[in-house]
């Protein structure tokens, strides 16, 4: 059976940890909130999607521990199909320290060193990935440039999540339909560049849509009509951990629906700033009729400030 989307990638258990500062050494901090929740990117946009109403299933792998059935557990809970999991007897699954600077949102993050090797594109089939509608990535290593392979020798769209530096991406980029990538990115692949720049890069390579995410600046996008900036919704952030995937996984949903690029950067970018006005990576992500009365309320200075380049 054809399901809407799949994604391969990274997975975690995050422990957020609300501070009203990043501590130093020898130093002893409260936390006035905390949470323990699923994280990764793939995995959370998966999230994002099922809560929009979208069939999502997700290739990762964990350890044998409580934090791999943790993580597995609310995948499962929230519609994501789990089948294809990878279960590493005698593994440590990836557990993540993210700390919340209280007063904006901005966090930092530290993992505690995993015994999990990565995906190995011998632990899935083409089959698998063939049967889903959209592709969703979070690296250019070995699996995932097989994965893209397989979906594009199927005739699916690819959509990559450009958060991650990796030594092959000149090759893994020609695969990938739809790249969005982010400023800690950018700022390793190409310092020096503007945002159209990077666009035009992205371009270069084949996308057919090339975005690039500036937070709380918005989004600079280029395809066939030529290259537009979009601004971010405006809310008061509590975490801003998570925005990006959910900006991926609304992408995606708006992908599926057949929108205009300019529909789909709108809806990304509502759901990205909704999630935004909780803590962790997927408390805040919105439903159908959330995100909707939410546009309603909020488009008309929205579609103000989009500028074509």
């Amino acid at each position: 059976m054809t399901i809407d989307a799949i994604g391969l990638g990274l997975c975690t258990v995050d422990m957020l940890f609300v501070v009203d500062r990043q501590p130093t050494f020898d130093t002893t901090m409260r936390a006035s909130q905390y949470l323990r929740q699923g994280g990764g990117p793939v995995p959370t946009s998966l999230v994002a999607l099922a809560r929009l109403g979208a069939s999502t299933s997700y290739v990762g792998k964990v350890g044998d521990d409580a934090d791999g059935d943790f993580i597995r557990a609310e995948l499962e809970k929230e519609g994501v199909d789990t089948s294809s999991f990878v279960v590493v007897p005698g593994a440590l699954t990836r557990v993540a320290l993210v700390l919340v600077e209280e007063a904006t949102g901005e966090r930092g993050f530290t993992t505690r060193p995993e015994t999990c090797a990565d995906l190995d594109p011998a632990e899935f089939d083409r089959e698998t990935i063939a049967n889903a509608r959209i592709l969703h990535l979070d690296d250019a290593d070995p699996a995932c440039m097989q994965a893209a392979r397989w979906a594009r020798e199927a005739g699916n769209t690819v959509v990559y999540d450009g958060t991650w530096l990796h030594e092959d991406l000149d090759e893994f980029l020609p695969l990938v339909d739809m790249p969005i990538v982010s400023e800690p990115m950018v700022r390793r692949w190409m310092p020096d560049a503007t945002p159209q720049q990077v666009v035009d890069r992205l371009h270069g390579y084949g996308a057919k849509v090339a975005v690039y995410t500036l937070g709380e600046r918005g989004t600079i996008v280029r395809w066939r009509e030529g290259t537009f900036t979009y601004p971010a919704f405006p809310v008061e952030a509590v975490d801003t951990t998570g925005a990006g995937d959910a900006f991926h996984g609304a992408f995606i949903y708006g992908l599926l629906q057949h929108w205009p690029v300019s529909d789909i950067i709108r809806y990304a970018s509502a759901v990205a700033a909704l999630n935004c006005r909780q803590l962790g990576g997927r408390s805040g992500l919105p439903n159908l009729s959330t995100t909707e009365n939410f546009i309603a309320a909020h488009r008309g200075n929205w579609d103000a400030q989009i500028t074509k380049v």
